[in-house]
């Protein structure tokens, strides 16, 4: 953990800049995570291409967990929009929006942060830099501090801090359970394409037919 201190001060100032810059949250993500990713590529190493292409063919190990835990991310993304909502009405999350403008740049600049430089970069850092194995309690400790670390990047009230932690769930049982962060990765990039490419090529669409 005592390399960790950068990404966790980098996060701190992050917070801080989405509370005194709403309005600039497509760049203040962007740039979040692209430097989470310098960090933890170039300096930590936590993630290597030679390694994700040979788990890429393997079926039963790889790419069955790799849908289970996709599945669990809609399972959690369908109670977070579609239950949770009308269970607390009324009740601000405090999820940080991220806006754009309806231009080609600014579009193509979220896809690129949602799909590709946001679940790598939580992979990396919210799971397998922080959760440390040993015994159970140790384990279950660091997975809740991954899980709650990862969920304040994204909300500030408590309600909305349980949603994100719900989202962070099936991405942190599958690391736990089979220590392959490319299980988890891959499964939260897919997720993170499935959930975004429809209102990006919506968006573009849109841009090119005015």
């Amino acid at each position: 953990m005592n390399r960790l201190y950068i990404p966790f001060l980098w996060e701190l100032l992050f917070a801080v800049a989405c509370t005194l810059l709403p309005k600039q949250t497509l760049y203040l993500f962007f740039v979040f995570y692209l430097g989470i990713l310098y960090y933890f590529y170039y300096f930590y190493k936590q993630f290597s291409f030679r390694k994700l292409k040979k788990n890429l063919g393997r079926v039963v190990t790889f790419w069955i967990p790799v849908a289970l835990t996709f599945a669990g991310l809609y399972i959690a993304n369908y109670i977070r929009v579609q239950i949770i909502p009308y269970t607390f009405m009324g009740a601000r999350d405090g999820t940080v929006q991220i806006i754009y403008h309806n231009e080609l740049f600014p579009t193509l600049m979220y896809a690129l942060m949602m799909i590709v430089l946001k679940p790598v970069a939580e992979e990396l850092f919210f799971r397998k830099a922080i959760i440390k194995f040993g015994s159970w309690k140790k384990v279950l400790a660091f997975s809740i501090l991954s899980m709650l670390l990862c969920a304040l990047s994204r909300a500030h009230y408590p309600l909305g801090i349980a949603e994100w932690m719900l989202m962070a769930l099936p991405v942190t049982i599958a690391y736990v359970a089979t220590r392959n962060i490319y299980i988890s990765l891959m499964a939260h990039v897919l997720f993170e394409f499935y959930d975004n490419i429809y209102s990006v090529l919506y968006t573009i669409a849109r841009i090119f037919n005015r």
